[in-house]
């Protein structure tokens, strides 16, 4: 499966959290291109399980992942994201017939502005 943000800046925020500090100086910013008319489904909040968003990942949601994806049901599957949960992550299943459609193209290399990794001193602002 691939996992990608809908919008760059969540995308940015979820890779940052499993990078755990550890940042590989390649990144580059895909952009996926969908074709037209593609399957989709939109998973709403109060349609999840409880721990949906657990730290480590819950049981429950790697079923409803790997049921969706068996079941070849839609190309794109949108779920919430567990760090901002109004923003919406994409799940594309490759052995979905519609996959041949997608495009996945290098837009241009990504860096994370060093300000993300210096801890602060000093004290804080309200």
């Amino acid at each position: 499966m691939i996992y990608a943000g809908r919008t760059i800046a969540i995308a940015a925020l979820e890779t940052f959290v499993h990078l755990a500090g550890v940042v590989p100086r390649d990144l580059v910013l895909v952009r996926l291109d969908l074709p037209d008319r593609h399957s989709s489904e939109t998973v709403a909040l109060e349609d999840l399980s409880a721990g949906w968003d657990a730290v480590p990942v819950a049981s429950a949601s790697v079923e409803y992942g790997t049921r969706w994806a068996r079941e070849a049901r839609s190309l794109v599957l949108y779920v919430p994201s567990a760090l901002v949960r109004e923003e919406r992550n994409a799940v594309l299943n490759p052995k979905h017939p519609q996959f041949v459609g997608v495009d996945l193209a290098i837009e241009r290399a990504f860096h994370y502005d060093q300000r993300m990794f210096v801890p602060r001193t000093g004290p804080r602002r309200a």
